[in-house]
């Protein structure tokens, strides 16, 4: 039993030795503080200071501790309770007062000492500038007043609060600056700043320079801080909703938006199966625009040419040489292809082959070739438009378009008061809402059906028969024929090569050729003239600054 007990103390002992702050912290509020500043003509301060503590539990006294500012001392510390005297310590850099207690005792204790040195005398004023407490007080004051007193009536006097004691300073009527700081919290720094008349302090010598018109820079700072810090607030408090609920609305928006599009898309392609030749509804190069790729390849100028054969405009003499037939075609950019190639390589009647080889081998041609088939391009392009395969929605742009000014706004008004997360936040959804008013057309349902048809039949191609590719009608077969070799560039010979097989019996004619040798011609056509073309002729169109400071507690 002895034994236990002597092991239980050297625990006991080990651990309060271990630690001691957390062993002996007395849990304790400090309501009111009042600290008064009397200065004297010698340029020393007497100060008094009354602190109201509140103890919630048993205790042994009270703490102060007071940092020296630079070139000044601290001199004659005493205590007080009701003008009785306590005894007081210093230890490790603090003040120690003891005046023991119990639990729920609420105690009121003055403290006095003498700050030497601490008034400074330039030629236009006196100056104090001192700090009571600094980022190492660990205690929080709940309500601190502090008052600074010339040695006499001072007509002049100027006050400044730095940090939490900014913007709570007065001047009474015989000059004493007057800090009514209230809730200062634990850690935090709070500098006072008083300027006198100078005749007040006879007894110190005149430093040269002055001080006023320093102090009057630094109230115009703080003012202008001041401003600053609540434009910043006004600022965070408008951004912080805008941002938030913004970015939720459009991140739902376009949720909603994507759904509502995927589900008609599904829908469309869930009807689509088997091998078809869709409907014809567009030109063969509109329709590969459209379906396949915005960009034109030279293997969709070969579709085209084919197109203009199904649709009788031309008619093939030979493998190399094709003959007009009939001018008047359906869409302006078939008029544009026929132009360049009967008109200007060709004769007005009829071009071959080797006039299209030889025309776009010399280069003084190559510009020519180039603007004509960009200009085709865009006709390709207007046809395709004109069908509206994509919804305009222009009221929902219109609103993405001017949230996403609204938001440029609230970028720019952030970044002037260095929100910068919620400048970020402001650019992010002001690109978002941008590119939801220039991008978003979704397709209509019908365009939807079109691109699904005709991908379908190229997915299926490869495991069509001969038999089910015979009982096709002729028109269907030429379609077919000429959007599969416009489709692929890497297969188009492949696939021509079968094609010209399977039709080789045909009765018609005309379109029994070699897709091979044309496509080839306009393959070394494109290649040639992209050599020195300018660009895009074949692509389509995507702690205390003034010194001292200090904290207070108890033990």
């Amino acid at each position: 039993m002895k034994k236990n007990w002597i092991l239980s103390l050297v625990v006991t002992l080990t651990l309060i030795g271990l630690f001691p702050l957390q062993a002996l912290a007395i849990d304790f509020e400090i309501e009111t503080v009042r600290i008064d500043a009397q200065l004297n003509e010698d340029g020393s301060a007497s100060v008094t200071e009354r602190f109201t503590y509140a103890f919630e539990e048993d205790f042994n006294g009270i703490t102060r501790s007071l940092i020296e500012k630079e070139g000044t001392a601290i001199e004659e510390f005493q205590a007080f309770e009701n003008g009785k005297a306590l005894r007081t310590e210093f230890v490790d850099g603090m003040y120690r007062v003891y005046r023991a207690g119990d639990d729920g005792d609420t105690v009121t204790i003055d403290l006095s000492y003498t700050i030497t040195d601490v008034v400074e005398k330039f030629e236009d004023g006196a100056q104090f500038y001192y700090a009571f407490f600094d980022e190492s007080n660990e205690s929080a004051y709940q309500d601190l007043t502090i008052s600074v007193t010339p040695p006499g009536p001072s007509t002049n006097t100027e006050a400044l609060g730095y940090e939490e004691a900014f913007g709570s300073q007065t001047v009474t009527e015989d000059g004493t600056a007057l800090y009514e700081i209230g809730l200062v919290d634990e850690g935090e720094n709070g500098d006072v700043r008083a300027i006198f008349d100078a005749e007040l302090f006879p007894v110190l010598s005149t430093l040269n320079g002055t001080v006023r018109d320093d102090m009057a820079e630094n109230i115009r700072m703080q003012e202008q801080a001041a401003v600053f810090s609540e434009n910043q607030q006004t600022a965070s408090t408008i951004a912080k909703p805008a941002v938030t609920g913004g970015g939720t609305l459009l991140l739902l928006s376009v949720l909603v938006l994507w759904l509502r599009a995927a589900r008609r898309k599904k829908s469309v392609q869930s009807d689509a199966s088997g091998f078809t030749v869709p409907a014809e509804t567009m030109s063969i190069p509109a329709t590969l625009y459209f379906t396949h790729s915005a960009f034109l390849s030279p293997h969709v100028t070969v579709a085209a040419i084919l197109d203009m054969l199904r649709k009788g405009n031309l008619r093939q003499v030979s493998e190399d040489q094709f003959e007009l037939v009939d001018r008047k075609t359906q869409y302006a950019h078939e008029e544009t292809l026929l132009k360049l190639l009967v008109d200007r390589i060709g004769n007005g009647t009829e071009f071959t082959l080797t006039q299209v080889k030889e025309f776009t081998q010399k280069t003084i041609y190559h510009a020519e070739y180039n603007e004509a088939i960009a200009k085709w391009n865009k006709g390709v392009r207007a046809e395709v438009l004109s069908h509206h395969f994509y919804e305009k929605h222009p009221t929902l742009r219109w609103i993405a378009g001017i949230s996403s000014a609204a938001f440029v706004g609230l970028a720019v008004y952030t970044a002037i008061y260095d929100l910068l997360p919620w400048t970020f936040g402001s650019v992010m959804l002001a690109m978002g809402t941008l590119l939801l008013a220039i991008f978003y057309s979704p397709l209509t349902r019908e365009g939807h059906e079109i691109r699904s048809q005709w991908r379908t039949l190229k997915k299926e191609f490869p495991t069509v028969t001969e038999e089910q590719w015979k009982s096709l009608t002729e028109d269907e077969r030429k379609r077919a024929y000429a959007y599969l070799l416009g489709s692929d560039s890497k297969t188009a010979t492949k696939q021509a090569t079968t094609f010209h097989a399977a039709t080789s019996s045909s009765d018609d004619s005309s379109f029994v050729m070699n897709p091979v040798f044309l496509t080839t011609i306009f393959v070394a056509a494109n290649t040639s003239t992209s050599a020195s073309a300018s660009g895009g002729a074949t692509s389509g169109g995507g702690a205390g600054v003034g010194g001292g400071g200090g904290g207070s507690g108890a033990f």
